[in-house]
């Protein structure tokens, strides 16, 4: 009895497990589409990140160096960039002596020296810093003088510089008073000050005599 119902339903039978293959091949199938555009759109979104990244870093890196480029240019203009200008401390030392009456003024530029320092070389690999000693010796009228001198050269001189050191000595007189002190001399000023500049490594550099 039951083997003759199967072989009633046998074609229905057949039928039902052809249409159930192809579901399962249908299922299969779409899950497997499905998992493949799940993981071309994770990729999409993954290549447009990282174009966004690339985009706002390249925007990032141009104001910078902007920045930079209008920072160098200003330093260039002061002569801190580049050789040195001792033409324009030469020329401003002679006009402030001159216009402030400094009786003697005498001055000496050593040889341009690479500062050398471990901070440096990391913080600004492609730049050496340079040092100039310029030494200077005056006789004064009077103590403020000295700070006229170098408040001057702060002012009027293009460049960068600090103190090393002064120091200033009343010259020997038989006056107790300079108010009834006959010369213009009569202070003893010595001042070594630093000049820097800078200059990329690869740019020739320029070796200037002593002055």
């Amino acid at each position: 009895m039951i083997i003759r119902i199967l072989k009633n339903l046998q074609k229905e039978i057949v039928i039902l497990l052809i249409c159930i293959a192809i579901s399962s091949i249908v299922i299969i199938f779409s899950y497997s589409l499905r998992q493949s555009s799940y993981e071309e759109k994770q990729l999409a979104t993954s290549e447009l990140q990282q174009a966004r990244d690339q985009y706002y870093t390249a925007i990032n890196q141009k104001l910078l160096l902007d920045k930079f480029e209008v920072d160098y240019i200003e330093l260039k203009s002061i002569n801190i960039v580049g050789n040195e200008d001792r033409l324009n401390w030469v020329d401003n030392l002679e006009s402030i002596a001159k216009h402030n009456k400094i009786p003697y003024l005498k001055y000496k530029i050593d040889k341009r020296q690479k500062i050398t320092t471990d901070q440096l070389a990391l913080t600004y690999p492609d730049i050496d810093l340079y040092k100039s000693v310029l030494s200077l010796q005056m006789q004064l009228l009077h103590e403020g003088d000295l700070y006229t001198v170098l408040d001057s050269l702060s002012q009027q001189t293009t460049g960068l510089f600090d103190i090393q050191s002064c120091s200033i000595v009343r010259n020997p007189t038989q006056f107790d008073s300079l108010i009834n002190s006959p010369t213009d001399r009569n202070f003893n000023a010595n001042c070594k000050l630093n000049w820097y500049t800078m200059q990329q490594i690869s740019a020739p550099i320029q070796q200037d005599e002593d002055i």
